[in-house]
């Protein structure tokens, strides 16, 4: 039913065209993707439509933006096809704008990957988008107002919105080793708020911002151990506890245009902590410190072509973490070191191995996900009067081998209607969880319309 509400307000509003302005747009986007090793679907949900929907009166207008969201494969018909996106009201008083609503924030001065811009979450399924098409709305009030060359914006967010992840997807590139059965500790007090102060000068702008808020992505938080079914002759259940620490991040952003160049940069300092957990567990404790930083150069010919360099760096300052271990992990390893039974031996392998979890950064740029420093080359020209535009791009990790290449090119068949090809290529080495090696099966070819009205 609440996917319903952008129709229904539509037809509400239809009759107040005479007193305001209505303005309705969106686009169609049917697309395929085919692994390259064998040319099979890959299945994964896909956008296949976005409607805005605008209506402004006096100092006031009201947003909303709906995708329909299916798969190719066994498609379920339903309302929850309908993803209420954004959602929320524009005031325009003298001292700048106000919003409150569902919406989607952006913050940063780089392209794609931006350290300092953790207000919405990340919706994975579309982590190789970029903007805001890869990420979430959640419920906030944005206020910005402006002194002379001065730009200051306050975000609050009443109600926490985590990452959302493709759990139990088997077409989806990266391996998520969530249990079926693990708990997840929500925040307890959900309220985050962010600020940024942004001062544009003749040549660029430059901002320093901070929030506090909780990590997007799910963390270690214990291990719940049952060793009753162990008197019966059974195995012991291991349950795995989640949740997401609390953080807080200083981030800095500038950009400047000098000539024909365009300077970009970003540096973000986290500092994160694994919330008390009030449950009878053993306990992991993670106190870190880590820093994230992207540089980007950009520089445009007269001829329409354009290349872009850029360096993505994820590095752990501080890391302290312990293991409070409970009754029940403590009695089963007892058990396990002073018996020599062989029967155990599988119990006491998988035992073994049952130390705290690496550390992961919880915000920041959705590609510290699969490697911590790398270098992103990109080109792009338009050709043919501007109804041609070819893309490329080439991304090396520089602490593991591993390659990706994305080719790419948009044809103007008419007006409004598009045609998108993107070949997309990994190449992984045999280190030990190298992301890029996941990613090879991944390696795919995308070809879809675009039509927006």
């Amino acid at each position: 039913m609440k996917n319903l509400i952008p129709s229904i307000f539509v037809v509400a509003l239809l009759p107040l065209t005479t007193f305001g302005q209505l303005d309705i747009s969106g686009d169609l986007t049917p697309s395929g993707m085919l692994r390259i090793s064998d040319a099979s679907l890959i299945d994964l949900p896909f956008r296949l439509a976005n409607l805005s929907v605008d209506y402004a009166r006096g100092d006031f207008e009201f947003k909303t933006v709906t995708a329909l969201e299916t798969r190719w494969k066994d498609p379920e018909f339903d309302a929850d096809m309908l993803k209420l996106r954004e959602a929320y009201l524009m005031w325009y008083p003298n001292f700048g704008e106000v919003k409150l609503g569902k919406m989607i924030h952006a913050w940063g001065a780089a392209d794609a990957n931006n350290p300092t811009d953790n207000l919405s979450p990340y919706d994975y399924y579309y982590m190789f988008l970029t903007g805001t098409d890869r990420k979430l709305g959640s419920l906030s009030l944005a206020v910005k107002t402006y002194m002379n060359d001065f730009q200051f914006e306050l975000i609050a967010l009443p109600k926490f919105v985590a990452n959302r992840f493709p759990l139990n997807e088997p077409d989806f590139p990266i391996d998520i080793p969530v249990p079926a059965d693990a708990h997840y500790f929500y925040p307890e007090n959900e309220f985050e708020f962010g600020t940024r102060v942004q001062y544009a000068m003749g040549i660029g702008d430059v901002s320093a911002s901070y929030f506090n808020g909780h990590d997007r992505s799910f963390s270690p938080a214990g291990m719940e151990i049952d060793i009753s079914p162990l008197m019966l002759g059974g195995a012991p259940v291991f349950t795995s506890h989640l949740t997401y620490r609390k953080t807080d991040v200083l981030g800095l952003d500038a950009v400047l245009f000098p000539g024909n160049w365009t300077l970009r940069g970003e540096f973000a300092y986290f500092r994160t902590k694994t919330p008390d957990i009030d449950f009878a567990m053993s306990k992991f404790t993670y106190d870190a410190e880590y820093l994230q930083s992207v540089v980007q150069v950009e520089y445009a010919f007269p001829n329409t072509v354009q290349l872009m360099g850029q360096y993505v760096s994820n590095r752990t300052q501080k890391m302290a973490a312990s293991m409070e271990k409970d009754v029940n992990f403590q009695a089963l390893e007892t058990m396990l070191q002073d018996t020599s039974n062989h029967a155990l031996d599988p119990l006491r392998s998988q035992f073994s191995q049952m130390g705290i979890p690496d550390f992961s950064a919880g915000m920041g740029t959705p590609f510290a996900m699969i490697a911590d420093q790398v270098i992103i080359l990109s080109s792009m020209v338009t050709l043919l009067d501007n109804s041609l535009e070819l893309r490329g791009m080439l991304m090396v990790n520089l602490d593991d081998t591993g390659y990706m290449t994305n080719i790419g090119s948009t044809y103007s068949i008419a007006e409004g209607l598009n045609l998108e090809t993107t070949l997309a290529y990994f190449i992984g080495g045999d280190e030990v969880g190298n992301r890029f090696k996941e990613l090879e099966d991944f390696s795919n070819l995308t070809i879809g319309l675009s039509y927006s009205f």
